[in-house]
């Protein structure tokens, strides 16, 4: 039987069912232990702790959703999307997508440390870390840097680069949930008959999250096709290739494409 991946009652029940067969999977993998051929040490190695990072996220989310939480959970699912799509980035540009990772992350710490010296009178300053410039190769190993910078510092610009504008849209809705906006607020609002009421439980209920729980299978198969292809023997490959078929899902969703060379 071939089935169809779609917004059904059918469908939804197959997820549930998948995605601890994938979690206990990638498991079974990291707890034997993984071998990486040489070349692909450097990129993998960022992307293991992702993809442990993924893994937990997924499980924290179904955690959440089945105990009844819906737009509180919203921060864990824009996370989950934004990480499993940045895995893919990184299996894809490799060792220079791997530099602006970590240029990345230095600036941010820099940033960081540099809020705290300036606001908490604190008796020894934090160390900031040196702001040394990167030496590149020539003009053109510099300007892949910038760009796979920019790509990594906003998502938009990522899923644009990859030809998949559409996916925006909804991580900038679970970005709603995951700020201070008006939508926390909302969902727990209601007008009825000129009344302003409000609810314990956000509106909306399981049915506001039906597609969340669809999509989670999906993240967690592009984030193990991200990194099973560089692990010795491709541990991943067969759980991926049947919950593929289980859930009728093509495989062009997890080899993203650029659209956009470098």
């Amino acid at each position: 039987m071939v089935y169809e991946f779609g917004p059904n009652e059918r469908c939804l029940r197959r997820c549930r069912a998948t995605v601890p067969v994938i979690l206990r999977a990638a498991e079974k993998v990291t707890s034997q232990g993984v071998r990486v051929l040489v070349e692909h040490q450097e990129v993998v190695q960022p992307l293991m702790g992702w993809w442990q990072f993924t893994n937990r996220t997924a499980q924290a989310l179904v955690s959440l959703y089945d105990q009844g939480y819906t737009v509180e959970a919203a921060p864990l699912m824009r996370n989950l999307m934004g990480h499993a799509y940045a895995m893919n980035w990184l299996a894809d540009n490799g060792v220079p997508a791997v530099v602006a990772l970590s240029d990345y992350w230095s600036e941010h710490r820099r940033k960081l440390a540099e809020n705290v010296n300036e606001t908490w009178n604190l008796p020894e300053p934090t160390p900031v870390a040196s702001a040394d410039p990167l030496v590149f190769a020539n003009a053109e190993s510099e300007r892949i840097h910038r760009k796979l910078f920019g790509e990594l510092k906003n998502f938009d610009t990522m899923v644009r680069a990859y030809g998949t504008a559409d996916v925006y849209p909804v991580y900038r809705h679970q970005s709603a949930y995951s700020h201070t906006t008006g939508a926390t607020a909302d969902a727990f609002l209601i007008v009825d008959d000129g009344k302003l009421k409000f609810t314990t439980e956000p509106k909306g209920g399981e049915a506001d999250i039906s597609a969340e729980r669809l999509w989670i299978p999906v993240a967690l198969l592009q984030a193990a096709a991200a990194i099973s292809p560089l692990l010795a023997g491709d541990p991943m490959k067969s759980t991926i290739d049947k919950a593929l078929g289980d859930l009728g899902l093509p495989r062009t969703l997890l080899n993203l494409q650029r659209a956009r060379p470098l």
